[in-house]
């Protein structure tokens, strides 16, 4: 039991650092798992309990907080108590999981998690740095002066004429409303208008 402890202490440990580092250095590390169930969801659960639950940063915590429960324990009774230590690590894994994703599902529902004055990120320049296809959300990131942003963001073309929006395109935010940023893509027809 001790190998899937040091496995997934480093697996998650490791996905830790690199976004801690990713951020720090200024590269693109970051990650999201948005989950679009669609139809109908289950009467159990319904589809935002699910992607809670499947959100990769919940994965990423929970591995971290079982595997350094695990070893931590594991040298503590030296392997003596290998049902109770399994036990209070998968605990402490769910635990660390639950709270996270129960951190920051706080934060989006707040304003908390808002970008101070996002409204006035209207009219800027950014580049797409996740893929937005006609009708789904994807991501930009948004220079102003000296701070850059990175938000979720929607086509501003409800008919989804101007297409997909493939990373690394230029587009304009034309409105941001509940922390989504609406985006036009920059070219010719837009400098005519």
């Amino acid at each position: 039991m001790l190998a899937a402890y040091i496995f997934s202490l480093a697996v998650g440990g490791g996905l830790l650092a690199l976004s801690l580092f990713g951020d720090f250095f200024d590269s693109e590390v970051d990650a999201d798992a948005g989950i679009d169930l669609g139809g109908e969801a289950d009467a159990a659960l319904d589809g935002s309990e699910v992607a809670k639950l499947l959100s990769l940063r919940a994965l990423v915590y929970t591995l971290f907080g079982f595997g350094g429960a695990g070893v931590v324990l594991h040298l503590i009774w030296s392997g003596a108590q290998p049902v109770l230590t399994a036990a209070i690590a998968a605990g402490m894994g769910l635990g660390s999981g639950a709270l996270v994703s129960t951190v920051f599902g706080y934060l989006r529902r707040t304003e908390a998690g808002e970008i101070p004055g996002e409204s006035a990120l209207a009219g800027l320049r950014g580049e797409v740095v996740m893929t937005i296809a006609a009708g789904d959300i994807g991501e930009v990131r948004i220079r102003s002066g000296e701070r850059q942003y990175r938000m979720r963001a929607r086509s501003d073309d409800p008919a989804g004429v101007d297409g997909t929006l493939e990373a690394g395109r230029p587009v304009m935010v034309v409105e941001v409303k509940d922390g989504v940023a609406y985006v036009a893509p920059v070219g010719m027809k837009l400098l005519e208008d």
